[in-house]
């Protein structure tokens, strides 16, 4: 029996699984494609909010995969939901991002601060991006420091890209931690909030007897937030985590219409 066979429905992660810098590695869309038409629904589930969900849809359909954005679920759809469960409509936050995470922070209606005004902040919330620098170090973790709640996309240390490893959220975050001394929380992998985010944009939350999995290439995040969640994790590559056993492994998502191993 073909692993596909095994699910009735697939998270699947990004960066390193689909694509390294939004270049689709091979075999993925075909793959992706195979499955939507196997009836196997699949949402992509990402720590990184680098770009929003419909810009991360509309780069899944360059590389030859349609779907919807409601099937795009990132950290900072998360992150954004938590601040506004806690502090209401409009929290006031320091925010670390890419331009595109700092304007669908301002679309869900969040108060971005300037840096001057690390004092009025109720929540600093961190991501990744190539730009961070001593100033934002600075008001983050003076208004962490004063009490606003530290939460980020992920602690993933590194992101995968094509000619290597470069520094990730957890990086950032761990320079706001130590600066801080506060620890921080997380709204990503492997926190279930994010998996039950996944399970939802397929329509498989609360349905009994399906039986779902995350298909990721880190073993801490993917493999055992997953499996942490209720869910089965197969892990894509060598990544490997200390207790942290796989449900299977395979080399590439091709590796999906293949014996079980």
């Amino acid at each position: 029996m073909r692993l596909a066979e095994l699910y009735d429905g697939f998270l699947v992660d990004l960066d390193g699984v689909v694509w390294l810098g939004h270049e689709m590695l091979p075999g993925a869309a075909e793959t992706l494609n195979r499955l939507e038409a196997s009836g196997k629904p699949v949402a992509f589930v990402t720590n990184s909010p680098r770009l929003s969900p419909s810009e991360q849809a509309g780069v899944l359909a360059e590389g030859g995969v349609e779907v919807d954005e409601q099937r795009v679920v990132t950290a900072g759809a998360t992150l954004i939901a938590a601040a506004i469960e806690r502090f209401g409509p409009a929290p006031r936050v320091i925010a670390t991002g890419t331009d595109s995470f700092l304007a669908q922070l301002a679309a869900a209606g969040v108060e971005l601060l300037p840096h001057s005004e690390w004092e009025s902040a109720e929540a600093v919330l961190v991501s990744g991006h190539s730009g961070f620098d001593y100033e934002e170090l600075k008001a983050a973790s003076m208004a962490a420091r004063a009490g606003a709640m530290l939460a980020a996309t992920g602690r993933d240390p590194t992101m995968p890209m094509p000619d290597g490893h470069w520094p990730g959220t957890g990086s950032i975050l761990a320079a706001i931690e130590t600066a801080s001394g506060r620890e921080g929380i997380v709204t990503g992998k492997p926190g279930k909030r994010i998996f039950d985010a996944g399970l939802k944009a397929i329509g498989l939350d609360g349905r009994g007897g399906s039986k779902v999995a995350m298909i990721g290439d880190r073993a801490d995040t993917d493999v055992g937030g997953a499996q942490s969640a209720g869910l089965d994790g197969i892990l894509v590559g060598g990544h490997e985590a200390d207790g942290v056993t796989p449900d299977h492994r395979i080399e590439s998502l091709a590796g999906l219409f293949s014996d079980p191993a």
